[in-house]
């Protein structure tokens, strides 16, 4: 699913059933420093946690320079809920431009 596709998607029944994770605004902070925001949605028909969001950046020959991952927050979610992560870059110094990102998660039965 790319990201043009996103702002059509009207309820979470179309959405495919699996943890979407999509970097929204990337650039600077206040210190100078690359940064990266995003969001994660799980729909996979059952709550998750210990949910980590994983970033690989890209240089410009398409060569892995950098992985990294950060915790999301919150880092329990129920179906259908939303959390939001932020990776702040100190060892790196160019905006992040071309990169992939991944969630690891494991299901949460502790309601069962």
């Amino acid at each position: 699913m790319s990201i043009q596709e996103f702002p059509e998607i009207e309820t979470f029944q179309k959405l495919p059933h699996r943890v979407i994770v999509k970097g929204g605004n990337a650039g600077f902070n206040a210190k100078g420093k690359p940064e990266l925001r995003g969001l994660i949605i799980n729909n996979v028909g059952h709550a998750i946690k210990q949910i980590r969001v994983s970033l690989i950046v890209f240089n410009e020959r398409e060569m892995p320079v950098l992985n990294t991952s950060v915790a999301s927050d919150p880092a329990m979610l129920a179906q259908g809920g939303m959390a939001s992560f932020v990776f702040t870059l100190n060892d790196y110094e160019q905006e992040i431009t071309n990169y992939y990102l991944y969630a690891n998660w494991k299901y949460d039965d502790s309601n069962l």
